[in-house]
């Protein structure tokens, strides 16, 4: 080639031939591809991407989960049997709840039951001469001294029968320097009786069960007020107190 023909193609190249020529080769090279995409087998189109939904407040309540009762009553004849269980259910309820006045009735029978009131008869029948002091001091006429009167005196001549003030058990026999013979008695709302100035050799022992009016002795002698007439000396106790025993006789 001679100089100026490589002069010729150079300007040309160097010039807008430079760019025809590229935009020749961009065109085929767009056309091969077109090309080869048409024939590949089994293309696969990728799905464009679709833009997310806009969320509102609340709109995430709609996409819970059903509750376990929700799921079961969609299934055929469950929500029957719910709806029937719940009323049986509320029906064995309400009739198993008792009314006011059972609940009253219930709460009395639970409560233990009390004792019946005591109440005496007079051990000896006699007059009353010498009262119950109520802890104030009196004078004996026997000792001489000034000291309390815990019981009442009933007199009686010696040998008088002498019965149980009422029904119980027997916690007590002894010979006191005093008191002479003593029996006591224990009654069922645990008041104690004591029957002193007993004749020797008691009709009762310790352990024994007596019954309302039944002879326990017979007056005797009684040390501590041997001075004054033949008599019984009758003393009650609750709860390690002495009271009255005519607060009690004949109530």
């Amino acid at each position: 080639m001679s100089n100026h023909s490589e002069n010729s193609f150079t300007r040309f190249l160097s010039g807008k031939g430079f760019y025809f020529v590229l935009a020749l080769c961009l065109a085929g090279a767009g056309a091969a591809a077109y090309l080869a995409v048409e024939t590949a087998p089994d293309a696969v189109t990728e799905p464009e991407p679709q833009p997310a939904p806009i969320t509102q407040p609340g709109d995430h309540e709609e996409w819970t989960f059903p509750q376990f009762e929700e799921a079961a009553g969609s299934q055929p004849g469950v929500a029957v049997e719910k709806d029937r269980g719940a009323a049986s259910s509320s029906g064995e309820s309400s009739s198993r709840q008792p009314s006011p006045a059972q609940q009253k009735e219930s709460a009395a029978s639970e409560m233990p039951a009390s004792s019946p009131k005591l109440s005496l008869i007079q051990p000896i029948d006699g007059e009353v001469f010498t009262q119950y002091s109520n802890g104030e001091l009196v004078k004996s006429e026997t000792l001489g001294d000034w000291r309390t009167h815990n019981g009442i005196d009933i007199a009686a001549d010696e040998g008088t029968p002498v019965k149980a003030a009422a029904k119980g058990s027997v916690t007590g026999v002894r010979s006191d320097a005093l008191w002479g013979y003593v029996v006591e008695i224990t009654h069922p709302d645990g008041t104690l009786s004591s029957y002193c100035g007993l004749a020797k050799q008691p009709q009762v022992k310790k352990g024994d069960d007596v019954a309302l009016g039944q002879v326990i002795g017979a007056v005797g002698y009684l040390p501590a007020e041997s001075l004054m007439p033949s008599h019984l000396h009758f003393e009650c106790r609750r709860d390690g107190k002495y009271v009255d025993p005519m607060s009690l006789i004949g109530k």
